[in-house]
């Protein structure tokens, strides 16, 4: 779901070939040479995970005394010249079965245009930027957590290398450009050198104080795309996990764009 690298001009990165592969391992120091933040960023930004993707997941939330709410869903996403669209719909249990979700991504890093339904409510509503940093849906993710975030509005900066199950990473620190943006002050990533997965984030709040940790359990190689299996983000102030394990992924099915809008959300609630 990843095009054209548009990295302030520097070079340009092919979705596919093996020019695209020969130069990702080359820049991330497979071959002796290393890579400065700003490439590190954009490298995880463009990161090739099919023309289309689809995920049935099983999702947990968990809270501090370790009780537990199951919830399944599917998720869609689709790359239009390089910018993705993602529907994401829940199947159970059935006081969620139906809340339907549409992301989509904007040229130039403008905020994502974003839908909720909700079946209790009947109708769809857009979720504005003042909600952005509200709970997704009663998930430790927030609407903003959702999808990828353009490289460059933030300053990037290695900060160290570190290994995340057993595998070597760069650690990249990432501070919004512009006060009030994010809901964040910061992000801290570490970026399998390998991959270019994001194998574990750290979100820090307006005072410094990291609040959410995001955390890749199980990676595994599916039509040759390395892909996450298993994951959760913990909220720190709560002790609240959202626990998520994906049971099916296809890529490069040639999903319908109706698959992609909001009269396919309207269509769920017919």
């Amino acid at each position: 779901m990843k095009g054209i690298w548009e990295g302030e001009g520097r070079f340009v990165m092919f979705k596919k070939g093996f020019f695209l592969i020969g130069l990702f391992l080359l820049r991330l120091g497979a071959f002796g040479f290393s890579m400065d933040a700003d490439e590190v960023g954009w490298l995880v930004y463009n990161r090739y995970d099919g023309d289309d993707a689809y995920y049935k997941i099983d999702m947990e939330l968990v809270d501090k005394s370790g009780d537990r709410v199951r919830r399944e869903m599917e998720v869609y996403i689709k790359d239009y010249n390089g910018l993705d669209k993602t529907t994401i719909v829940f199947l159970s249990p059935p006081d969620i079965r139906g809340t339907a979700f549409l992301s989509i991504e904007n040229p130039k890093g403008a905020d994502k245009t974003q839908f909720l339904y909700l079946p209790s409510l009947g109708r769809v509503r857009r979720i504005t930027s003042k909600q952005k940093a509200n709970s997704f849906v009663n998930t430790d993710y927030s609407y903003e957590d959702i999808g990828r975030r353009w490289p460059a509005k933030d300053f990037h900066k290695l900060i160290g290398e570190d290994s995340i199950l057993g595998r070597p990473c760069y650690v990249l620190e990432s501070v919004p450009k512009k006060e009030g943006e994010s809901q964040y002050s910061k992000r801290i990533c570490y970026i399998d050198k390998e991959t270019g997965l994001s194998l574990r984030r750290e979100f820090f709040d307006k005072k410094g104080r990291k609040i959410r940790e995001m955390r890749v359990n199980k990676i595994s190689v599916v039509d040759g795309i390395p892909t996450v299996i298993d994951s959760e983000m913990i909220d720190l102030r709560t002790g609240h996990k959202t626990v998520m394990k994906v049971k099916d992924v296809r890529y490069n099915q040639g999903l319908p764009d109706k698959v992609f809008s909001v009269r396919y959300m309207k269509s769920l609630i017919e």
